[in-house]
């Protein structure tokens, strides 16, 4: 039976959670590394109202917990957790009936590592698409190695915003964070932009209260000369400089050797693989 977890059931519901994530065939993403973590997470979900945290019990064992946001406006879904110990198929087969039912017109969006092949498979059967298959890269503080800036960058402000917005959402097609909900949030993001005759050619924005590089465009004529390390090194400088932020995270293509190779130059080491998979929910 699928149903909402009760306040006093999050601790058993963090163990469950935690115990599956130490194998990545049976973890999820958002990762997380202790049983703490967990136990803030889904009491961060339990409160939230935008935020459903759900348990599947078997004979009054909990087999499996769930937890996703929503985005009313926007009808978008993802979900944070998704960790089931037995049953998968008809844990996910409830799970997805629920959802129909309940957020009817939403986009949903679900995160695994690659090695969770049982549940990417079956999604697969369910309308499900992969959209993104990437590396989960990740960088701390203590191992950033900083480039030799080549190429001067400007930072994006208010004023010179409009030149980066219509750059940025040329080139990042169909992604949630556009140029429209990154300004309606603007104080929350580094942006960095490299132009020629006073015309964007690429830029970089980071989300800060995240620790995370959301987008690194680059116009293919001028990809060779140094821009991704320099965007990157400039903006994680800006970034450092929080002291509360002590790792950085950034997902690369799969079969993005370049990006592979300055990433790691720069001091990111491979976290995971990660599959990212949607639907539209009708």
């Amino acid at each position: 039976m699928l149903r909402s977890l009760k306040q006093r059931e999050i601790k058993a519901a963090a163990k469950l959670a935690y115990n599956l994530s130490l194998n990545k065939a049976t973890n999820s993403y958002t990762l997380r590394e202790s049983f703490h973590e967990y136990e803030a997470a889904f009491n961060y979900a339990f409160d939230a109202l935008n935020y459903e945290l759900l348990g599947y019990f078997n004979n009054k064992e909990l087999i499996a917990v769930i937890s996703f946001y929503t985005l009313k406006k926007d009808l978008y879904l993802q979900t944070n957790a998704v960790f089931i110990k037995t049953e998968s198929e008809t844990v996910l087969t409830e799970f997805i009936n629920y959802l129909k039912v309940k957020y009817s017109g939403y986009e949903v969006f679900s995160g695994y590592p690659k090695e969770n092949e049982l549940i990417i498979a079956f999604l697969l059967k369910q309308d499900f698409q992969i959209i993104e298959s990437s590396i989960d890269m990740r960088l701390k503080r203590s191992e950033f190695t900083p480039s030799n800036i080549i190429n001067p960058l400007i930072k994006i402000n208010h004023n010179n915003y409009s030149d980066f917005a219509e750059f940025h959402d040329k080139k990042a097609l169909d992604v949630y964070w556009n140029s429209q909900r990154i300004k309606a949030d603007f104080d929350n993001w580094i942006i960095y932009a490299y132009c020629q005759a006073s015309k964007v050619r690429a830029s970089i924005t980071i989300k800060r209260n995240v620790g995370e590089i959301f987008s690194l465009l680059i116009d293919e004529e001028i990809a060779n000369i140094g821009i991704e390390s320099d965007l990157i090194t400039t903006s994680l400088r800006e970034l450092f400089a929080d002291p509360n932020i002590e790792e950085v995270v950034f997902f690369i293509d799969s079969d993005d050797k370049k990006a592979y190779k300055y990433t790691k130059n720069l001091g990111f080491y491979v976290y995971s693989n990660y599959c990212c998979l949607s639907t539209k929910l009708t």
